[in-house]
Parts: structure tokens; C-alpha cells; sequence
């Protein structure tokens, strides 16, 4: 399957959210879903302290843990340095290349405790840094969450449930048109872990970390 230039995917369905706009939403393959052991193993990687972004001239902790792998991420006027990828984020990356976007080449992980009302706020990723075109691809672990689609400045709340081993593609269009968030519920007190894979445009960047050779043996 390939979203480039495609409107189908193997498995997966598409859910409308307005217009041409709307998201992939699937699973990933039996070989590549994490088991609990596996889960918990990545759990441990999270860093110890929460990054943090510019707001309103400050810096302020994000209420989640994260992490960038393969290439340097701006966010909020904050760079995070990309630390080696590791054997597992490796696999995913390899399977999004080949089954979703070529030229996917940055990973970010977001670990998210419920039960410390951990969340991501509403936002659209910086079109600036991305390849044309590029859908934004999201994979969770653990309990599911919300993930929840509003209008750039328009009305309309759109939530899609995103569970355990699930695989979400938002399309290049979709995330100029709309911003997207992960918000904290009361119900939902688990752990979570997202993988999100982009295409960044190394050339509009005057930082860069080249990605390392991937090792794809288990």
C-alpha cells in the first residue's frame, strides 16, 4: 500500500472528517505488534525529565515524555537532539518506508501516563518542516486514547480511538486543514506510547542529524 498518490490501503479504512480531508486508521502487522513484555521494555526508555517548549515567552514542561530518534525535531520554538534509533523504533521505521512514504525519515516518541493526566495539545505540525505532501504517521501502544481532529480556525470535533498496536496516517492536507491533540480524560488512566514517523525537508533545516543505518535483524 502507499498513500502516495493512492486512495486505497490494505486493511486499512478511511474516516472522513469534512471534504477531501480524513484519516487512514489500521493495524500494524502481526510481526511488528509489541507484546506486554515489549511494551513494558520500552516503557523504561522514557526519559527521566519532560522536555520543554516556548509559550508566551517562557518555557513551560510538556505533560508527557518524549523523545526524537533519526532526525532533530523543533517544537515550540525548542530543538530536540535526535538520539540513535534503536532496534524496535528500526522495524517500524523500515515498514512505514516501504508500506506508507519512502522518504519518511524522523521519529518521535511520546509516553503518556494517564493516570498523571498526561496529553498533547491541540497544534498542527510546522508545514515549513516537512516534504510536500508528506502524510504524518502515528503508531500507538497501550491503552487507547483519543485522538481528537478540530478545525484550523473553524468549529467541529472529530475523535477517533486510537488503540493498542494501532496505526494512524494523517494525510499532508489534513494537517494544514485541521489540528490535532491527544486530551486527558478521567477514564483513561493506563500508559501509552506513540511512534510517530514523519518526512522532514532537510533542506529548509540549518540543523540536521543524519539518520543511522538501519539493523534489522530481531
Amino acid at each position: 500500500m502507499s498513500v502516495r498518490g493512492s486512495t486505497t490501503l490494505r486493511g486499512f479504512r478511511w474516516i472522513g472528517v469534512g471534504g477531501p480531508h480524513g484519516v487512514w486508521i489500521g493495524n500494524l502487522p502481526g510481526d511488528l505488534c509489541w507484546s506486554p513484555a515489549q511494551f513494558d521494555a520500552f516503557w523504561a526508555f522514557h526519559p527521566e525529565k519532560f522536555h520543554e517548549v516556548r509559550m508566551f515567552g517562557r518555557l513551560v514542561a510538556v505533560p508527557r515524555w518524549s523523545e526524537a530518534y533519526g532526525q532533530d525535531y523543533r517544537y515550540s520554538g525548542t530543538l530536540h537532539r535526535a538520539a540513535p534509533l534503536p532496534h524496535a523504533l528500526a522495524h517500524l521505521l523500515a515498514w512505514s518506508k516501504i508500506e506508507v512514504d519512502e522518504r519518511l525519515n524522523g521519529v518521535l516518541v511520546n509516553w503518556y501516563d494517564g493516570s498523571l493526566g498526561h496529553k498533547i495539545g491541540a497544534h498542527r505540525d510546522a508545514e515549513k518542516e516537512l516534504l510536500a505532501g508528506a502524510s504524518i504517521i502515528t503508531i500507538s501502544f497501550g491503552e487507547t486514547r483519543t485522538f481528537r481532529l478540530r478545525r484550523w480556525k473553524g468549529r467541529g470535533i472529530h475523535d477517533i480511538e486510537v488503540a493498542d498496536n494501532s496505526v494512524l496516517i494523517l494525510p499532508y492536507a489534513t494537517n494544514v486543514a485541521f489540528t490535532h491533540e491527544v486530551p486527558a480524560t478521567k477514564q483513561r488512566t493506563g500508559r501509552r506510547i506513540s511512534v510517530t514517523l514523519r518526512a522532514f525537508d532537510s533542506r529548509n533545516r540549518w540543523w540536521r542529524s543524519p539518520l543511522p543505518a538501519l539493523h534489522l535483524g530481531k
